[in-house]
């Protein structure tokens, strides 16, 4: 099972999500019963989401996301997309891959420390978030 260190819980960063987005995603999570691993970090980063403006720059879902994870200087480009729409060879990442789930709701310059598949800690930092298609 993947879960969040209790001292890492408890320096998380605040997240904003619009209420579009927070709508889809607890509807998903919601549809899942599996309330640990992934879905359950997912639940757990929408309870503590606060809702902003449509136009606010927030790590969401459709838009493209520069980061970086810590384990090198390379700035990396993703959009957050459904699970089905997943493609990781076109950058485009669940809201249900570990990745996915530590940058939802960050705004630029934000990090996260956030578990990895193996339970290790990624520093994970929002470089750039590009304006909506």
């Amino acid at each position: 099972m993947t879960s969040i260190p209790s001292g890492a819980a408890a320096s998380l960063p605040v997240i904003h999500l619009r209420a579009e987005d927070l709508e889809r995603l607890s509807s998903l999570v919601g549809d899942l019963q599996e309330a640990e691993g992934v879905v359950g970090l997912l639940q757990e980063e929408l309870s503590r989401a606060i809702v902003v403006d449509d136009n606010e720059p927030v790590v969401g879902l459709y838009r493209w996301i520069h980061y970086t994870d810590g384990r090198s200087d390379r700035v990396r480009r993703v959009k957050i997309v459904m699970p089905v729409e997943a493609d990781i060879d076109a950058g485009l990442i669940s809201p249900l891959s570990h990745v996915g789930v530590g940058l939802i709701g960050l705004k630029e310059g934000q990090s996260i420390d956030w578990p990895d598949p193996s339970g290790a800690l990624r520093h994970l930092t929002v470089v750039q978030i590009e304006d909506a298609e």
